[in-house]
């Protein structure tokens, strides 16, 4: 929300009513190879109409975009590397995974750097997590490393773009029509994601930080509550 009220988007707080677009071949197959319904509904292009207003890049300009691996589940193993997949991923950060894969056959596979931004392309799409550290880990092949390579837009920033419903609104638009959600790599890069005045990136980037830190000291605190009341039990049944 904090995104969009620097935009002022006006769409975040509304449903509009669905109506009803026409496009002719030229405007619609003949341009995105798509022809279901879902993909040109009218809110898509209120959104690109709107984003027009402000300067714009894709993700293909500002970012480099690597794959992972996709081992199978025969791989797996309980020790070893960790194996991170979607299911372990959310915005906030990786979850402890149960799932490890062997240092040895996969020493050479990619690990998340820090500021690398973590993007689901499969099943649930469009999650995104910027990593605060280099982490000894191996995602799977349905996330994304995105690497900020433009000196435009800071990491945090970016996150908070891919997190907001600019991007999942495209997301959706591109991933709809299939039973499982699938993201294309050709689709992610030309996602178009507005790049607003770096002294604005570097205020919102200072906010999301303070709220990270914030979140890690509640839970550091909750883990402490968490003991001091299960020590506390334990002495009462000692006596």
């Amino acid at each position: 929300m904090i995104l969009l009220e620097n935009i002022n988007y006006p769409y975040c707080r509304t449903n509009p009513k669905r109506g009803v677009t026409y496009k002719s071949m030229s405007s619609s197959f003949a341009k995105s190879g798509r022809l279901d319904a879902e993909y040109y509904q009218p809110k898509y292009d209120r959104l690109s109409t709107y984003l027009s207003g402000f300067p714009c890049s894709t993700i293909g300009e500002l970012t480099s975009i690597q794959k992972s691996v996709e081992p199978g589940s025969d791989a797996y193993q309980d020790n070893g590397i960790p194996f991170v997949r979607v299911q372990d991923l959310s915005k906030f950060g990786i979850t402890e995974t149960d799932v490890h894969l062997s240092e040895k056959d996969y020493a050479t596979v990619i690990r998340p750097k820090k500021d690398t931004i973590l993007l689901s392309k499969d099943g649930s799409v469009g999650i995104a997590y910027k990593v605060e550290e280099d982490m000894n880990c191996i995602t799977s092949g349905a996330i994304l490393h995105i690497t900020v390579k433009d000196n435009n837009v800071l990491p945090d920033y970016l996150a908070l773009v891919l997190n907001s419903i600019i991007v999942k609104m495209q997301a959706e638009r591109d991933a709809g029509g299939s039973i499982i959600q699938h993201w294309k790599p050709s689709e992610i890069e030309n996602v178009v994601v507005p790049v607003l005045p770096i002294q604005i990136q570097t205020k919102l980037s200072k906010i999301i930080q303070q709220s990270f830190a914030l979140r890690k000291e509640s839970k550091q605190l909750l883990q402490d509550a968490r003991s001091l009341v299960e020590n506390e039990i334990s002495n009462n049944q000692c006596i």
